[in-house]
């Protein structure tokens, strides 16, 4: 009787003793039938000596034999030892290499010792030390270079190899024993490994190399990412990830007296336009010598652009290309993403013509304006020593000399700021802080579209504390000859921008009364990649205020941000209260499937291992239940109720806050109606006590 054994390092093929140790070949075959070996992992290896695997959780303290893994899936509450007696034969020993063993755990704390699924595969000859200790039940047959292999892997000092082997699948080629009651075969086998394995994975090639045009394409994508996540965050893109229309023409080199009515007739034949408009100056209406010609289908554009390329259109040579600008999303051509689609006003027109207008030395000159004069703007709100901007500016420029600081320079810098933040503090009081400092050289400005707030900031603690705003303070800019301060408009509120500063900035943090205040603050910290505010908001999240009061949703939130450690202690937390039955929360949306299942099957998993140590020992007897004499041995009435209510309230509530407090013991003690029971129950702390600290070292994280 054979079993195939897929290994990441090569195959392995195991003959299998199954008359001289029938139970032992038994549980093997069928956990191998049940996927159970499946993606584990080869946790020890000795050169020359073993190599062990079948521990799911790769420690060598995990494992259980079929019949526990069957007991542990259904609902049967029937006791299952973990392990089975081991079949030791003295004519199997360690003689050759390729020896097959089931490891033999020893006895802990009253628990009987045994075989499980451990095994390990000898790698030496004659190693008569592992003789009596463990059973042999195999000898591998085929892939012994396999071994070599194994024998030849670099592990660190406790045998576990740098680079992960693991058992890809496993084949029964021959199975002579029938299936045990209660057993069930996964339908497929798991695509995840058991382990949370840190090591290099099994098919990961730490020193393979790209050749070099891969190279610099992967490298020129990541800096495309990185350049319009940064664009979308200054307001230049709508977001990171758009894709220019490919049905746009882009033309340029026009004449000037060229006419949005001229293009679009001489274009028409190539197919329906949906839109034509020649770029004008804004304020003198004078052509810009540039359109953007929008057709309906994307084949009419191709054909417009192969047929038009280099064409004489009023004594000029124009050229076509494809539109790379995405401005058109707003519903019009313009520089500025963020701006509204365009006003109606009664006024039409000037000169005879619709898209033109007079020009107009100031603003409220002429009552009002149209909707392509963008210049009148609505101003955003002032706060106090707010220096005014004429105009809004998109990024820092680069004749800015703080953005080319030397480190001394920027350390001096935020020295000086961090002294007139004090003196500030000094002068202000305990006042709530606004961030208005007269020696600001940047400005970020909230995403209010009738009354934004400008925070007057400064660039070198912004790019001390985020490598995102250094990155975009070092990007190159266009030459300006404008003196005002730079503006950066981002997409967060007033309130969250004002609370991530006082985060970031040497001052007291601001106080966070609720999750819905937490939660836009940190979601922007994470996407600004703000570190110390990041490691500060996460403590607050897994505050006793906050995972007490909602551990469901605390745990929605740490798994919709990807905070591993915080779902963790927000999962223990969820143990006292029915998962089930806890209010719906908009955090609940943002999280997966694989997320919220995990913690459904947490207490799943801690309420049958809780229920399964509901076990009463002989000597916990009842005066009057038991008998006078003690000579009748059955269970204190008390105890069949204890039982029964606990089995209800750990199968919502798995923990033991609640089935050992005085108001549900003495509940336990009216409903077995024995007026002796009370005294029982209180004769037996000890036993309770050991309970619920059994109960208590249950895993109760997911």
């Amino acid at each position: 009787m054979s079993v195939l054994l897929e290994t990441s390092v090569g195959d392995l093929v195991i003959d299998l003793e199954v008359d001289a140790c029938p139970k032992t070949c038994e549980n093997f075959l069928k956990l191998c039938k049940v996927y159970y070996y499946n993606l584990n992992a080869f946790f020890n290896i000795s050169k020359d000596f073993l190599a062990q695997a079948g521990d799911p959780t790769a420690t060598g303290t995990g494992g259980e034999s079929i019949w526990s893994y069957i007991a542990s899936g259904s609902s049967s509450t029937s006791p299952v030892q973990r392990y089975f007696e081991p079949e030791i034969r003295p004519k199997l020993k360690h003689t050759h290499r390729g020896t097959v063993s089931m490891a033999v755990a020893p006895g802990l704390e009253g628990h009987k010792g045994g075989c499980g699924s451990q095994f390990f595969v000898t790698l030496g000859d004659n190693i008569d030390y592992l003789d009596g200790k463990h059973a042999v039940f195999g000898h591998v047959v085929e892939g012994f270079d396999t071994l070599d292999k194994m024998n030849d892997v670099f592990t660190d000092q406790d045998g576990r190899p740098f680079k992960d082997i693991r058992i890809r699948h496993v084949v029964i080629l021959d199975d002579p024993f029938p299936d045990p009651q209660g057993l069930l075969q996964p339908p497929s086998s798991p695509t995840r490994p058991p382990d949370n394995s840190t090591r290099i994975a099994e098919d990961e090639d730490p020193l393979a190399t790209l050749p070099e045009e891969e190279e610099e394409q992967i490298r020129r994508e990541k800096a495309a990412a990185a350049s319009a996540l940064t664009l979308e965050m200054v307001g230049d893109l709508p977001f990171a990830n758009v894709r220019p229309p490919e049905n746009v023409l882009f033309v340029c080199k026009l004449n000037s007296v060229t006419r949005d009515e001229d293009l679009e007739l001489i274009f028409s034949r190539f197919g329906t336009i949906m839109s034509c408009q020649v770029i004008r100056d804004k304020r003198t209406g004078d052509s810009l010598q540039y359109a953007f010609i929008e057709f309906d289908k994307r084949e009419e554009a191709e054909q417009a652009y192969f047929k038009m390329q280099n064409v004489l259109v009023d004594d000029r040579r124009i050229w076509v290309d494809f539109s790379q600008s995405v401005a058109k999303i707003n519903t019009h051509w313009s520089n500025d993403v963020k701006r509204g689609a365009k006003h109606v006003h009664v006024q039409t027109g000037f000169g005879g013509r619709d898209d033109l207008e007079k020009t107009r030395r100031y603003r409220d000159e002429g009552g009002g304006s149209k909707g392509h004069d963008n210049y009148a703007k609505p101003q955003p709100r002032q706060v106090r020593g707010q220096r005014q901007s004429a105009e809004t500016l998109k990024v820092p420029t680069a004749q800015e000399p703080r953005s080319q600081e030397k480190p001394e320079q920027g350390k001096k810098a935020i020295k000086s700021i961090l002294l007139s933040l004090k003196l500030f503090h000094l002068a202000m009081g305990p006042q709530p802080y606004c961030f208005d400092f007269p020696d600001a050289d940047v400005v970020l400005q909230s995403c209010e579209l009738q009354d934004p707030t400008q925070f007057h900031v400064h660039r070198c603690i912004l790019s001390a504390a985020s490598p995102f705003f250094y990155d975009m303070f070092t990007l190159p800019q266009a030459l300006t000859v404008s003196h005002q301060i730079p503006v950066v408009p981002v997409s967060e509120t007033q309130t969250t921008i004002g609370t991530l500063l006082n985060f970031l900035y040497p001052i007291e943090d601001p106080p966070i009364q609720s999750l819905d205040e937490l939660v836009p603050v940190l979601c922007a910290a994470l996407k600004y990649d703000f570190t110390g505010v990041v490691a500060t908001l996460r403590k607050l999240l897994v505050s006793p205020h906050f995972i007490k009061s909602d551990p469901t949703r605390v745990y929605a939130i740490a798994s919709r941000f990807e905070l591993e450690e915080e779902a963790r202690i927000a999962s223990k937390y969820t143990l006292d209260v029915q998962i089930l039955d806890a209010s719906l929360s908009d955090d609940l949306k943002h999280i997966t499937a694989y997320s919220y299942h995990r913690l459904l099957d947490l207490h799943h998993r801690r309420a049958q291992a809780a229920v399964a140590l509901l076990k009463i020992p002989p000597d916990i007897k009842c005066m009057q239940c038991n008998g006078s004499a003690y000579s009748v041995h059955v269970l204190p009435k008390w105890w069949y109720q204890f039982d029964k209510k606990a089995r209800e309230e750990l199968s919502v509530r798995p923990t033991s806050e609640v089935i050992f407090r005085t108001e549900f013991l003495a509940q336990v003690a009216i409903a077995a109606e024995c007026p002796r029971c009370a005294g029982s129950i209180l004769d037996a702390w000890k036993f309770l006590e050991a309970l619920k600290k059994a109960i208590d070292v249950l895993p109760a994280t997911i």
